[in-house]
């Protein structure tokens, strides 16, 4: 594949970035929604129970978005998650509720991506880098651990502590408070398109997670363009 020309039909502009700015979950660490799809199978649900419950929770109702945005628990919601499992006729306990998706401090179900780390230390070197991440409280202190955050990222907004996720405007805009930059300055890499809608509505260059290779090959064109910092 040529890889000049892949960066060239995603149209990102290497010279025009000043920070980038970085999805958790999907993007360094493997897992998170490819965990919750085959929750159900994981469990005895027939495929098309559990996706009922999955649209019911994660996409037509907000239970999840509450825990996210700090607004309700993970025990809270997985006594919901219980329920409707329940009621599809299946019996499971609260700590396999609560574990339906793995977690960030789990490094069997959310091993980290080396490549992607490797990538955001070098451009760090040139510019500042942010983390914007969906998340939640009770999973706060171990991803950090994992991440080494301090070393990685000059802002951080997760969305528990903000009150508001992506793909609400507001997160973002705390993103580019953090970082006194906005519009196509910012590159965001994340692995959901809806997220990436809202950031090139606001002017930012995006970049989907598909596959590693082609993600750290642009990534390693904004290092080229840019002098270090040092």
């Amino acid at each position: 594949m040529d890889m000049k020309a892949a960066r060239n039909d995603i149209g990102i502009e290497p010279r025009k970035v000043r920070a980038v700015v970085f999805d958790l979950g999907g993007v360094f660490l493997e897992g998170g929604p490819s965990n919750v799809r085959a929750f159900g199978a994981r469990i005895g649900l027939a495929p098309e129970a559990w996706d009922a419950i999955r649209h019911e929770l994660f996409v037509e109702g907000d239970a999840w978005d509450r825990v996210e945005r700090g607004e309700s628990t993970l025990d809270q919601f997985a006594q919901v998650l219980q329920a409707r499992v329940r009621a599809a006729g299946t019996e499971i306990g609260l700590r396999e509720a609560r574990d339906f998706m793995g977690s960030p401090g789990d490094r069997a179900a959310m091993p980290v991506r080396p490549a992607v780390v490797a990538a955001c230390r070098a451009l760090r070197e040139r510019m500042p880098t942010a983390l914007l991440t969906n998340n939640i409280a009770e999973w706060r202190e171990s991803w950090r651990r994992r991440m080494d955050v301090d070393s990685l990222f000059d802002v951080v907004v997760d969305s528990s502590e903000a009150g508001v996720r992506k793909p609400d405007e507001g997160i973002y805009r705390l993103v580019e408070q953090g970082l006194g930059l906005s519009g196509e300055a910012l590159l965001f890499v994340d692995d959901l398109g809806v997220n990436l809608k809202t950031a090139r509505r606001l002017g930012w260059q995006t970049l989907k997670y598909v596959d590693t290779a082609e993600v750290v090959a642009v990534l390693d064109e904004v290092v080229a363009a840019h002098p270090s910092r040092g």
